[in-house]
């Protein structure tokens, strides 16, 4: 008999699953695997593994929240390298980090980017973690609009759904291999931070133009 606590236990198997999914769903060209097949996967009984996961969308959206996770904390770990009064910088930092989380973790990229938006904001945890790193990038665009580094009547909503739709364009071209299409000659993750820097600072420059002729 095994001395692991039961918690420990449950723990484990549901790494496990998580992990099976991620395979499966890759191997699939991102057809996303049932609780019945990743419980044959892993070798567990299904019993077990459907109180972890009683449905598919149970198992979705574990599988999803666990690349939030990552995705949180790598933004967060790239964000505290900067100097915290220069937002602008926070932000060209933020979005190199997921750039870089995009380019190591596509397939979990993949199943976030493909999977139903109201899935995500009718899910209570994932909801969670996408509303923390909007607020995130609005806080931080606040201070760069505060600080004169942007238009003092920026519509910051605006400005921050217009980057994430630039900078998931940006990640969709990396793990879809179109990157190389445009830019031949450059590493695809680095030339789409280039970009991604590129944007900002034309944000940056377009801003402060526009004050100064007001």
């Amino acid at each position: 008999m095994s001395n692991m606590a039961p918690s420990d236990k449950r723990l484990g198997l549901h790494e496990q699953a998580i992990d099976a999914l991620l395979v499966l769903t890759e191997q699939r060209r991102f057809r996303l695997a049932t609780v019945d097949e990743v419980a044959q996967a892993i070798d567990a009984p299904i019993e077990r593994v459907r109180q972890l996961f009683p449905d598919d969308n149970a198992l979705l959206a574990a599988g999803i929240e666990q690349s939030l996770v990552v995705l949180m904390d790598v933004c967060r770990r790239a964000v505290v390298q900067v100097d915290p009064d220069d937002a602008l910088a926070q932000f060209t930092a933020l979005a190199d980090a997921y750039l870089d989380w995009a380019a190591v973790h596509h397939v979990q990229f993949r199943m976030l980017s493909d999977c139903d938006p109201a899935f995500l904001l009718q899910t209570v945890a994932l909801r969670r973690y996408i509303d923390g790193l909007t607020d995130l990038m609005t806080r931080m665009m606040t201070r760069a609009r505060d600080d004169g580094r942007l238009h003092p009547r920026e519509d910051i909503p605006m400005l921050i759904l217009s980057a994430r739709s630039y900078a998931y364009g940006l990640a969709r071209m990396i793990v879809d291999g179109r990157m190389q299409d445009w830019a031949p000659d450059s590493d695809p993750v680095v030339m789409a931070k280039a970009l991604s820097r590129d944007f900002v600072v034309r944000i940056a420059r377009s801003s402060r133009q526009d004050a100064s002729s007001t």
